[in-house]
């Protein structure tokens, strides 16, 4: 042991002998200051023994390994704490003996949680655990939905549940929770900042038993699963000062422990900051797959970027956010904003599942727009399973309009909108998109809902004063028989203006997620009538990435004046890529909608996004193909933007660009117009050693236009967007950390108008 390691043992002995310990004048069984600060490894202070902090980066699968998510001293109780990151974090102990509880105990922890997990198989979150349901032995300590909190004990005939609902734990920031068992006075105490909240008697027959488990800090001795992969019932947030002492407290032991320990802070808890409760972007330095510019979160599982609105001078986009880890459960909505859609910074958690009747299960999908004074207005799906149907839709406000990045929301008491029957197919009914017709002077609202024995629809509601709303039936459906698959629910309507049609009238584009793909109809919306007659009664799909594209989301850009639509990229990986990467999705590049002079549709990349360009790597211009690929030799790289434009020769073939090549071309991606099919593809048979992800993509016939294509490519991410006829998003996942060349796919007799490549830089402006 070195010196160091010795004097903290002393410390930590005579600490636990010591009156004003955290448990005041109970002999300590266990103590984890959780000072390290760094390492993979927590001391139990009493026994002098180190324990192992699980963490998914001890040993890092894509990435370099890094340590579990210390912090220092300055926003934790005394010297250091730990961040426990909801799904891979918890602290294996050995068990304690029964004997060492027999004259009973008390549990002691001061915790900061970010978020509050669903209570999965009705267990808790535990801060400690020792239990074994089956047996009916043990301990359980730990919190449970909506912040409420409390100890499960097992008596080997019954399990004793002693829960607070009516004190519940606030989301960042520290509280000090203990637990005490008396076996004789055969009662149980809890105590929250040194006072007490809960006592009750524990079960008349049986007695308390400890099963041999181990001991687990942050994470429920038999946690529920997801996929067989995903661990649930772990705690989210700060820990800091974790005691097991021998014996049962009363209030005054235990508040004279909380008073010593924030003696330090002048009787004052520190207020831990944002960036402490996140899981920093620097963790993923090294990630070969994690993309650089396209819009992410911190960490963990993202899906549709939705709501976005203009105020104050800044954007806001808001997103679905499970903050507990790379999977989908507990949905929450996260919150960005940026200055030009390119360049964003996350804000805490904007919306959050509450013990409110309204959005008890989740706070899904949604949109913006603004009341009648300008205000900013978020609509969403109130997901609530003890209801019937579980889908509502809700309404919040800004908690300060002062407030630049808008933080704060809070809900309306009450759904805006339920379904009734003959509204639909029951039990189909999410994704509002609400938007103003100044025509009017009315909100129009459509959620995503199908038609009984018919194809999926928007439903159509229309409000004066966005809280009261009359159905005006369905939008617009087509024939399901004639397209089948599309008799499932319509999720994420969008209506956006795209410009006038040839015949002049104005026309809409109708976008909407069936089954994790984008669709679109072009048309003209009547107001009066609400509804949408589309020009063609065939869906049709702008991207040919078949699945990455899905999600979308859209707004009319104040700024502007231009239809603007964002989307999720899937990430097609599996549950245990997702586990051992540490994210799990990401946005899609913002696009403008249009309408071309064809009528057709036109998608097209925002000029925003030239703003991310950090270095230019190639300027080429009417150059052959054999220069093209003299100059291409020279460039590598994993985030890049590529514009080329070429002249075709008649022969028919592939044109387009190889992406991430390896030496010898073991590893590439082929990204090209076939010419001879009419097809804008991507081939990804060869993208990773030893796995094939097949070929991708759809009918594109430029017929005697040159060859127009802008390709951005961000690690895993891969958009093309060709001629701004369409575009595909797609996924690569390399094996080799050389696969990050550059090729150029033509014929001998082409002509290489322009071609130019860029380095990228990083979306995020902070943490």
């Amino acid at each position: 042991m070195n010196h160091k390691h010795r004097w903290r043992l002393v410390a930590a002995l005579l600490l636990a002998a010591c009156p004003g310990s955290g448990l005041a004048g109970a002999p300590q069984l266990a103590y984890w200051s959780l000072d390290e600060q760094g390492g993979k490894r927590a001391m139990e202070s009493v026994s002098g023994r180190y324990d192992p902090v699980n963490y998914v980066f001890n040993r890092a699968r894509f990435k370099p390994d890094s340590a579990p998510l210390w912090r220092t001293a300055g926003s934790c109780i005394h010297g250091g704490c730990l961040l426990f990151d909801g799904y891979s974090t918890d602290i294996a102990a050995p068990a304690l003996a029964p004997a060492q509880l027999a004259q009973g105990f008390t549990l002691g922890a001061w915790v900061a949680p970010h978020a509050f997990e669903w209570g999965d198989g009705g267990h808790y979150s535990a801060f400690l655990s020792q239990f074994d349901a089956h047996a009916r032995q043990g301990f359980s300590f730990g919190m449970q939905r909506f912040g409420a909190w409390g100890i499960k004990l097992g008596f080997g005939s019954a399990i004793m549940d002693v829960r607070v609902r009516d004190r519940k734990l606030p989301r960042d920031t520290w509280s000090h929770v203990a637990a005490s068992y008396d076996p004789a006075r055969r009662r149980v105490a809890l105590f929250l900042n040194g006072e007490q909240v809960a006592d009750a008697a524990a079960p008349g027959e049986g007695e308390f038993g400890l099963p041999q488990q181990p001991l687990t800090i942050g994470r429920h001795s038999q946690p529920e699963q997801v996929g067989g992969v995903f661990k649930l019932n772990t705690f989210l947030g700060l820990m800091d000062e974790v005691r097991i002492a021998a014996g049962p407290s009363d209030a005054a032991a235990v508040a004279s422990g909380v008073k010593a320990d924030l003696a330090r802070h002048g009787g004052k808890a520190p207020q831990p900051s944002l960036a402490d409760m996140r899981v920093p972007r620097s963790v993923f330095e090294g990630d070969r797959h994690r993309p650089r510019y396209h819009l992410m979160p911190d960490a963990g599982w993202m899906n549709e970027p939705h709501a976005p609105l203009y105020y104050g001078g800044q954007y806001h986009l808001f997103f679905q956010k499970n903050p507990f880890g790379p999977f989908w459960h507990q949905i929450h909505w996260g919150h960005w904003t940026s200055p030009d859609m390119v360049h964003w910074r996350e804000l805490p958690i904007a919306l959050a599942p509450e013990d409110d009747g309204l959005a008890t299960d989740g706070v899904w999908s949604g949109s913006a727009t603004y009341a009648a004074d300008g205000s900013p207005v978020l609509f969403f799906t109130a997901g609530n399973d003890s209801a019937k149907p579980n889908q509502r839709t809700g309404m919040a406000t800004p908690s300060d309009l002062r407030d630049p990045d808008l933080a704060r929301w809070n809900k309306y008491p009450v759904p805006v909108t339920l379904q009734a029957p003959g509204q639909g197919r029951h039990g189909e009914f999410r994704d509002p998109f609400v938007f103003r017709d100044p025509a009017r002077q009315s909100w129009f609202q459509l959620v995503g809902s199908s038609l009984p024995g018919g194809s999926g629809t928007a439903l159509v509601y229309e409000s004066a004063d966005l809280r009261s709303w009359t159905p005006r039936g369905p939008l617009f459906s087509i024939d399901a028989k004639r397209f089948p698959g599309f008799d499932a629910t319509w999720e994420l309507p969008v209506l956006l203006p795209v410009g006038k049609g040839r015949d002049g009238r104005e026309r809409h584009v109708f976008l909407n997620d069936v089954r994790g793909q984008a669709y679109y109809w072009t048309g003209v919306f009547d107001a009066k009538n609400a509804r949408f007659t589309p020009d063609l009664e065939q869906p049709r799909t702008f991207d040919v990435g078949q699945g990455h594209f899905s999600g979308p989301s859209g707004f009319v850009d104040p700024k502007t004046g231009r239809s603007i639509v964002f989307s999720i990229a899937q990430g097609e990986r599996t549950l245990q890529d997702e586990w051992d990467a540490g994210w799990a999705h990401n946005g899609g590049l913002p696009v403008t909608l249009s309408l071309g002079a064809d009528g057709e549709l036109r998608i097209a990349p925002i000029s925003e996004l030239a703003a991310l360009r950090r270095r230019q790597l190639l300027d080429l211009r009417n150059a052959s193909v054999a220069e093209a690929a003299a100059a291409l030799a020279a460039i590598r790289g994993d985030a890049l933007e590529v514009e080329l434009e070429l002249a075709p020769s008649s022969e028919a073939g592939k044109r387009g660009m190889s992406l991430r090549v390896a030496p010898g071309r073991a590893e590439a991606t082929e990204l090209y117009l076939d010419t001879a099919r009419g097809r804008l593809e991507i081939d990804r048979t060869r993208s990773a050693s030893g796995q094939a992800y097949g070929i991708q993509g759809g009918a594109l016939d430029l017929q005697d236009e040159a060859l127009r294509m802008r390709i951005f490519l961000d690690r895993s991410m891969v958009e093309a967007y060709v001629n701004e006829r369409k575009s595909l998003t797609s996924r690569i996942y390399p094996a080799r950390a050389d696969a990050d060349g550059l090729e150029l796919l033509a014929a001998a007799g082409d002509r290489v108008v322009v071609l130019k490549v860029w380095a990228m830089g990083p979306a995020e402006k902070g943490n």
